[in-house]
């Protein structure tokens, strides 16, 4: 055996099967920032967005405690766990030990995510002056999703974006800005070949125009001469510039030049302050400049930090319909059974929305404390403890309720905001769609049946003595002799009022009776049919 093959690294990438991790993500930011000023944070809460790979294995080598890392690790820590998936925060420490943890908090979120099929869809967000409603988009769509140039792209610039190549100036320290600084100082001939080149085109937009006007057609070859034609000298490139700068002074952020620096460093935008434009900006060409450079994108001043689906789903929409295997089409899609967090009545104080865990994330109960019309307490009626009132579910915590306060929603979308966080917005299930997912539709055929027949020619029982629809006043003092007497009373009217309701049933009943009995002769049935009509009169 060469030393080569008998070295440390040579067996221990021999005896491994995973020798190497990919490097972790930066540790997301939870604190929240109370009413009061006071930030909250926690040490056991799960994180926005996972940060370390999770690791999975076999069934044989669970058993034997191999994961494919340096050393075994021990087989209590995973053993009685459903969800075998680990995460390493350190393969070798200076103690000799293996530090892991389990990662089924983020696996299984996305297992219940992709069993959901939730879209990811695009904030939109409503611009002043606009009163048409804007169509949700996918983060797929080829005008949001761009990273490369593609066929029949001219510029990538001039679409949306959410990944750059140059860094994200607002949030560097200031060693790291001056270091960048520095580095730009040698790409000064490039800026002076960029900055040329956008003179030029401008002058030959300016061209193109005047030649419209005068109702004439340039041609490439009229282009290209003239892009050599309006070439501009040092001395005019650097009046150019200097008008620039002088416009930098009125408008900040949102001049050209912060416009061509942006687009020649391929650096992510950054949202002026609301503070330092007149509210005359506040138009249609402002908003357009503001998409130009990516403003309108994102609603902090922060780069997107991922991709706007962030890997967790690929559907570009929701319009699908589910199709029940017994019950056929579905107008709704099957809701899932949510926990509610919070209520809106708590121990610490009061909120407009209930708190909703759904598949591992929380969001927001859709009705408020103002639009709830049912009445928020949960009465001694309710007879099953699987139907949950959303009203009472969501307005006070029920201590007594086998398995806490629970409620059915539908989820819609969601979005993936600049901290990696998921927005996910619901709404609250659907009657009949929770009847389908319980497998209780009995009183939906019956409602149905009965909006069918109309009501008219079913024979109702009366209702029994005492409750509230048939009360016995004085009932139970009565003879034998009377209560038939009474029960036929009310026998005879029910036939009248039945008989008022439906012109034809006399008829029904008469010939079917006859039609049991044997076929009747013309002469008798018009006879039969006159006396009917007589006794209608």
């Amino acid at each position: 055996m060469s030393k080569a093959s008998s070295s440390p690294t040579a067996r221990l990438l021999q005896s491994s099967r995973l020798f190497s991790l990919p490097r972790p993500l930066p540790q997301p930011h939870i604190e929240n920032i109370t009413s009061t000023g006071v930030y909250r944070a926690s040490d056991s809460a799960t994180l926005p967005y996972p940060t370390h790979q999770a690791i999975a294995t076999t069934a044989s080598s669970q058993s034997r405690g191999d994961w494919g890392l340096k050393r075994a690790l021990p087989k209590k820590a995973i053993q009685d766990t459903s969800t075998p998936h680990i995460r390493v925060s350190a393969q070798d420490t200076p103690e000799h030990i293996t530090d892991f943890g389990s990662a089924a908090d983020h696996t299984q979120t996305q297992a219940k995510w992709n069993e959901m099929g939730i879209p990811i869809l695009v904030k939109t967000k409503a611009t002043r002056g606009e009163n048409e409603k804007q169509v949700p988009q996918s983060v797929f769509e080829n005008h949001l999703d761009n990273t490369t140039l593609q066929d029949g792209q001219s510029d990538i610039n001039s679409k949306q974006r959410w990944k750059f190549n140059g860094p994200w100036i607002a949030g560097m320290q200031e060693g790291d800005f001056d270091l960048y600084t520095q580095q730009l100082a040698s790409r000064k001939g490039e800026w002076k070949q960029f900055l040329r080149s956008q003179v030029v085109e401008q002058r030959l937009s300016e061209r193109r125009r005047m030649a419209q006007e005068a109702g004439e057609i340039l041609s490439l070859q009229d282009i290209a001469r003239l892009r050599d034609e309006l070439l501009p000298n040092d001395a005019e490139l650097e009046e150019a510039e200097k008008k620039m700068r002088d416009a930098y002074s009125q408008d900040g952020l949102s001049s050209e030049l912060t416009a061509l620096i942006a687009q020649f460093l391929d650096l992510p935008a950054v949202r002026p302050d609301t503070s330092d434009h007149q509210p005359a900006m506040e138009t249609r060409e402002f908003q357009r400049l503001m998409n130009q450079l990516n403003f309108n994108s994102s609603k902090e001043s922060t780069p997107p930090s991922t991709h706007p689906s962030a890997g967790l789903s690929y559907l570009r929409t929701d319009a699908v319909m589910e199709n029940h295997p017994i019950h056929g089409p579905q107008a709704h899609r099957s809701p899932i059974l949510s926990r509610v967090v919070r209520p809106r009545n708590a121990v610490n104080g009061t909120d407009h929305q209930a708190k909703l865990g759904v598949g591992g994330i929380v969001t927001n109960d859709p009705i408020t404390a103002q639009l709830s019309a049912r009445p928020a307490t949960r009465g001694p009626n309710n007879q099953s403890p699987t139907e949950y009132d959303p009203n009472a579910m969501a307005s006070t915590l029920d201590p007594d309720l086998e398995g806490g306060n629970k409620m059915w929603v539908h989820p819609r979308h969601a979005y993936i905001d600049q901290d990696g966080r998921i927005r996910l917005t619901v709404d609250r299930g659907r009657d009949e769609a929770v009847a389908v997912k319980r497998d209780d539709v009995q009183h939906i055929h019956d409602a149905r049946a009965a909006a069918t027949r109309g009501g008219l020619h079913a024979q109702r029982t009366p209702p029994p003595p005492g409750t509230r629809d048939n009360p016995n006043f004085g009932f139970s003092t009565r003879r034998p002799q009377q209560q038939q007497q009474g029960v036929a009373e009310q026998q005879q009217q029910m036939q009248q009022t039945q008989q008022k309701a439906g012109g034809v049933q006399g008829f029904d009943q008469e010939l079917g009776r006859q039609g049991q009995e044997g076929q009747m002769e013309d002469g008798a049935a018009m006879a039969k049919i006159r006396e009917l009509i007589d006794q209608r009169r």
